[in-house]
């Protein structure tokens, strides 16, 4: 029982990001907005993305939401442990950002997981998932390679 709660995890409700391909100027630019919601007694939801190849790529993941409780993490998945890159809320107006800048994005399973403190009420939010550089990518999730 112990080992699946390690390696099952909070896996149940995730779902793949797709992505957008855009090429500008000889870079790359692959993009996944998803408008989200959590509902009261949730308080995680996790997105998926496969980085099959990866070379000069930057990533910039960002969650945008009047909920001040909501937070981003990217984890990526690595043997014998994840490594994961948190960040803080950014207050601007009555919206709430938090976003992660990845300078080198390697090759990799991520999950992008948004989540909070509390679960009481319904929280809507806007998450963006940014891949860019002049290098190489290949994603396991892109709509239009």
């Amino acid at each position: 029982m112990l080992i699946c709660f390690v390696l099952c995890g909070e896996e149940g409700n995730s779902e793949r990001l797709s992505f957008t391909a855009n090429e500008q100027n000889e870079m790359i630019r692959l993009q996944s907005f998803v408008h989200g919601r959590m509902e009261p007694g949730r308080n995680i939801q996790t997105y998926e993305f496969i980085l099959k190849q990866s070379e000069n790529m930057r990533g910039v993941f960002q969650i945008d939401s009047v909920s001040s409780d909501l937070k981003l993490e990217l984890i990526k998945k690595e043997f014998p442990f994840d490594s994961k890159t948190s960040c803080a809320n950014a207050n601007s107006g009555n919206t709430f950002s938090c976003k992660i800048e990845i300078q080198s994005l390697e090759k990799g399973t991520y999950r992008l997981t948004v989540f909070r403190a509390t679960n009481k009420k319904e929280s809507d939010f806007n998450l963006f998932a940014g891949i860019f550089g002049k290098g190489y990518i290949d994603v396991d999730s892109t709509s239009d390679r």
